[in-house]
């Protein structure tokens, strides 16, 4: 158990109940945990199994239930067959997408990624500036160029989110990652790693493989939020449709990535003082030791209090929470969405 998430990695273990207590058994080992105590539960690589007693009592305390590749990557989820919200809002979700009110959702995104980007850059730049000036000054130029980007959004407006403004935002997005973040990301890594491009499925060099679960956990948190609050998880708006993918799921993550994620893998990498073999195995594969802390890890940025722009300290956890939160009252009409850009 780490924190307030349950992760289950163990081949062969099994999660039953006894009244409102999860009992974790493996072989002759037995472990109890008070249900009150979880917030959500992820189950992680094959051979593992779960009682319906078990899944009775995560719904009764509407905890989540993952279940993942070794990767991290969630291939199902479990949730109450009743959330909260209305119709209304669902409504809503489905019409925005044909009017200015999805348009503004997508800027807002986009803007509150990019600069997080800037953000973040600009917080290794202060920290490297003083012991290697080169590098820092790279970073600073990096990061004012996607600030640059960032304010091209203003220029971009729309009606319903068609096929040039999707194409003209996500030109704007890709020219930031590909020429400015990702090169800037580059500079910050440890002796050792290497970084060339971003590879999502089953990328095999230790960075891409971190980055990918990171992301993968972000996606679970996220998704708890945006299923609890009464939104469609498939109905996005930056991101197109697709069947089976949750695309407002993935708007959503969009701003926090960078700050719950990226700076994770950098200080990850640097203060475990790991080598590559370490992180991936010879089978290609994050390995179950890797994955185990870099869980714990991500279990206790969650829980950092950080603060906004806007002036506000919360956990990033909260912060999740509030953005989607945001998210409904923009569809309903009652506060625009702003998004949630990181003090440096």
């Amino acid at each position: 158990m780490m924190g307030e998430a349950l992760y289950l990695t163990g081949f062969g273990l099994f999660l039953a109940k006894k009244k409102d207590i999860f009992i974790i058994r493996m072989g002759d080992k037995k472990e109890k945990i008070p249900a009150r105590k979880i917030e959500k539960i992820v189950f992680l690589g094959p051979a593992k199994a779960i009682s319906t007693d078990a899944i009775q009592l995560a719904i009764k305390f509407k905890i989540p239930i993952f279940f993942a590749y070794s990767n991290g990557y969630p291939y199902a989820m479990i949730f109450p067959t009743v959330a909260v919200g209305t119709v209304r809002t669902r409504r809503l979700q489905y019409e925005a997408y044909t009017n200015s009110i999805g348009a503004k959702l997508v800027i807002g995104f986009i803007r509150g990624k990019l600069m997080n980007q800037y953000t973040l850059l600009k917080l290794y730049w202060k920290s490297r500036k003083r012991i290697d000036r080169q590098t820092a000054n790279k970073i600073r130029e990096y990061a004012e160029e996607i600030q640059k980007l960032a304010s091209t959004l203003n220029t971009l407006s729309s009606e319903k989110i068609d096929e040039n403004f999707r194409k003209k935002v996500l030109q704007i997005e890709a020219r930031a990652a590909e020429a400015y973040y990702w090169p800037a990301f580059s500079l910050l890594l440890p002796k050792g790693f290497i970084f060339v491009k971003r590879d999502k499925p089953g990328a095999k060099d230790p960075v891409n493989a971190l980055l990918n679960l990171g992301y993968s956990l972000l996606f679970m948190e996220v998704a708890r939020e945006i299923i609890y609050a009464g939104l469609d998880p498939y109905a996005g708006f930056l991101h197109s449709d697709r069947p089976g993918r949750e695309s407002l799921i993935l708007d959503a993550m969009e701003e926090f990535r960078q700050w719950s994620v990226d700076r994770l893998v950098l200080r990850f990498l640097t203060t475990r003082k790991l080598r590559p073999e370490d992180i991936v195995g010879s089978d290609g594969k994050l390995t179950k030791n890797a994955v185990r802390m870099f869980c714990e890890e991500f279990e206790k940025v969650m829980e950092t209090e950080t603060l906004n722009m806007s002036g506000k300290k919360r956990t990033l956890r909260r912060h999740i929470a509030y953005q989607v939160n945001l998210i409904k009252r923009h569809l309903l009409q009652i506060e625009e969405y702003s998004p949630c850009i990181f003090a440096w």
